[in-house]
């Protein structure tokens, strides 16, 4: 289990072998150029001793896109011990509608 996918798809409840045991969510907000913006930090702890941590941002900005921009970034916070070595240990998203394209492409593989 060292594909960054295998614990991203437990997160989304996926298939996988991957099972978390915890669960920490951080939120914050802040005013930025006018507008809101929302920041949630999850940390996710598998029962293998991997850690997970979803950063996720977006703003309070009106769009007409059908898929609003916001930053999601997934990462294997390294301190060392870590008993698998998960690749890649960085995966970032501008929009939730590619981070939903890549879990589907990926479940499908």
């Amino acid at each position: 289990m060292n594909d960054l996918f295998t614990y991203i798809g437990a997160i989304f409840k996926l298939p996988s072998q991957a099972v978390i045991e915890r669960r920490d969510v951080a939120q914050s907000s802040w005013q930025e150029d006018g507008f809101e913006v929302r920041q949630e930090v999850a940390t996710y702890y598998f029962s293998n001793g991997v850690v997970v941590r979803r950063t996720s941002e977006e703003d309070s900005f009106p769009s007409q896109a059908a898929c609003a921009e916001c930053w999601i970034t997934y990462e294997v916070p390294s301190n060392g011990q870590a008993p698998v070595e998960v690749l890649p240990a960085v995966r970032r998203f501008d929009s939730r509608c590619r981070e939903a394209f890549w879990l589907k492409f990926h479940s499908a593989n």
